[in-house]
């Protein structure tokens, strides 16, 4: 009976123990990821920034690979927390066509250096409707680089359609590609959690852009016949919101960012370097800090038209800037953009929410920053 007594209390003590570590490898997770970004925001920075430097072919096309090795490991963290967190629509008064230009804009040099054409008919009677537009815009770009990869892994070159359009008081958008297809068995489990027909990824972007969909009262549908291309058709209800005559009369030219002024708060070296040296290469007059004490002496003196800040650093992070700014400098406060590789942490989630500031996901294409930064200088503006 002793016996018995002993290996039952032993069994327990090794159940506690077992939940012990897996409560601590939760509590580990999200600081792993915020250092894994922070790791690949410097490696596809420095990439991006070396690359109009080169002359050799052979060394830019081996350099294009590295950094898109590195993008496809943000995009699989970012597929993996996106899962996880599942975070609801912020939904504003958009131009669909508007979000399919700034995804085609940022993904088209890419394309045309693997010798992928975009076609594009966009129905210039297209409605504005209510979506969250980061989240349509992952949709979009899940679609494009899904077809991305189609075509070339099947002969190396091909078009990629995308079209807009009304149908029975709907929005639809449509990706079409060239590529190879998708066999008939595999259509209907496209979107399944973990279900890939590639040999990368972890298979969760058709997913997690079908469930994007459905919290916005769309649907995803796919049309392919094996051999002839896929078709993605993704539609969206119409909702008109207030306000839509004031966002279309907003819109302004395009503008650039020479002659702005910015600062840029961040703990990591090397993401202060490579995101000073890409803003003043474009004309900004930039100051950094590597903590919240000396942006806040900087701020005190200076003007700035724009902040780029950390959430996560030690002993103050972005949130602290924030609430210090709004008490002593409330002018400044909308022109703060946070930047983040915290994608899981509660805090962090809780203030962006919160907050009707910009925010920039690490690792960030620096072309989609210089987006940001002007989005940002333009609506202080308005």
């Amino acid at each position: 009976m002793e016996d018995k007594r002993i290996e039952k209390e032993r069994a327990v003590g090794n159940q506690r123990t077992q939940v012990e570590e897996m409560a601590d490898l939760q509590n580990l997770i999200p600081g792993l990821v915020h250092k894994l970004n922070n790791h690949l925001a410097s490696i596809i920075g420095y990439g991006q920034l070396l690359l109009p430097k080169l002359i050799d072919p052979v060394i830019k096309k081996d350099l294009h690979r590295i950094i898109e090795e590195a993008r496809q490991a943000s995009q699989v963290i970012k597929d993996l927390v996106n899962f996880a967190r599942k975070r609801k629509p912020q939904k504003e008064t958009e131009d669909i066509n508007g979000l399919v230009e700034s995804v085609l804009e940022m993904k088209i040099p890419e394309l045309n250096l693997k010798k992928i054409n975009v076609v594009k008919q966009l129905s210039p009677f297209l409605p504005f409707t209510q979506v969250d537009p980061k989240q349509i815009q992952e949709v979009l770009f899940y679609l494009i680089n899904n077809s991305e990869e189609a075509i070339s892994g099947f002969h190396g070159f091909g078009e990629i359609r995308v079209k807009t359009r009304v149908v029975e008081s709907q929005i639809e958008i449509i990706v079409s590609d060239d590529g190879p297809g998708i066999q008939k068995e595999d259509i209907s489990k496209l979107t399944d959690p973990f279900f890939t027909t590639k040999g990368r990824g972890v298979g969760l972007g058709l997913a997690i852009s079908n469930d994007i969909l459905s919290a916005h009262g769309g649907t995803m549908r796919v049309e392919s016949e094996w051999g002839k291309g896929a078709t993605f058709i993704i539609t969206l209800p119409i909702i008109v919101g207030e306000g839509k005559m004031e966002k279309d009369e907003r819109k302004a030219p395009e503008r650039d960012l020479r002659g702005l002024k910015g600062l840029v708060i961040d703990d990591d070296p090397s993401i202060l370097e490579v995101v000073s040296e890409y803003l003043e290469r474009v004309g900004c007059k930039i100051s950094t800090a590597e903590d919240v004490r000396t942006a806040l002496n900087i701020v005190e003196d200076e003007d700035f038209d724009f902040v780029i800040c950390d959430m996560k650093m030690p002993v103050m992070g972005g949130s602290d800037f924030y609430e210090i700014i709004k008490q002593k400098k409330p002018s400044l406060k909308d022109r703060i953009i946070f930047s983040t590789g915290d994608l899981l942490g509660e805090t962090t989630r809780v203030f962006i929410d919160s907050v009707m500031n910009p925010y920039i996901e690490k690792p960030f294409d620096l072309n989609e920053l210089k987006e940001v930064i002007i989005k940002t200088v333009e609506g202080q503006e308005d």
